[in-house]
């Protein structure tokens, strides 16, 4: 398998399909409606949990088997089929990224294969992790989750806010950068950890009085 460059894509109100109806295809419908997708599935019979998340209105579905048409202008494609044939058929088919999972070694496409990785989302943190073993990738993701719990989540959102207020309120850059850079150290995430976002705030208040 070729080196994949990692990527964060704002999939927000693009067209995905997805072709498949089985736990598979469930499992990338429900990733993929986090992050606000226009969802379309495509699959002759679809399972209970699908026809639930249809029935509530989530996602379109179209009973009919694969058609080369159903992934038109789609911004990203999902073969999630039983069938390792057809898979590679849509992989081929696709024009723009498409993930296949049957796996990528061999595969002929004119568009961007990708592959999903285990994703770790708290707040405004967002880690990704992929090895050629999703078991594993979901394992070292479970791990990542211990260092980074709520307080961080918290730490992350004040961060932003306070970005945007010292970027209108202090002009001088130098020491807009100094700031951040200290505001967003080891040592303030050592204190989060430690003590928790309380604490961390108090530390960041005073290196903003004091630089």
């Amino acid at each position: 398998m070729a080196k994949l460059f990692p990527i964060l894509a704002d999939i927000k109100g693009k067209k995905c399909v997805v072709i498949g109806g089985g736990t598979v295809a469930e499992r990338k419908i429900k990733a993929l409606l986090k992050y606000g997708a226009n969802i379309t599935l495509i699959s002759p019979e679809i399972s209970n949990n699908l026809k639930e998340i249809v029935q509530k209105g989530k996602i379109d579905y179209i009973k009919t088997e694969y058609k080369k048409e159903n992934i038109k202008d789609a911004f990203l494609v999902i073969a999630a089929t039983s069938n390792e044939k057809l898979n590679a058929q849509i992989t081929k088919d696709a024009k723009f990224l498409v993930n296949c999972v049957s796996g990528q070694s061999n595969l002929n496409t004119n568009g961007l294969l990708y592959n999903v990785p285990a994703i770790l989302h708290k707040g405004d943190l967002t880690i990704a992790v992929s090895t050629e073993f999703p078991a594993l990738s979901r394992i070292i993701r479970d791990e990542i989750s211990k260092l980074y719990g709520r307080e961080f989540a918290l730490y992350l959102k004040y961060l932003k806010k306070l970005r945007k207020e010292i970027q209108k309120t202090i002009p001088d850059i130098k020491r807009r950068q100094t700031i951040f850079r200290k505001i967003a150290s080891k040592k303030i995430v050592s204190i989060l950890k430690q003590y928790g976002f309380k604490e961390a705030k108090k530390e960041i208040e005073k290196i903003i009085d004091e630089v």
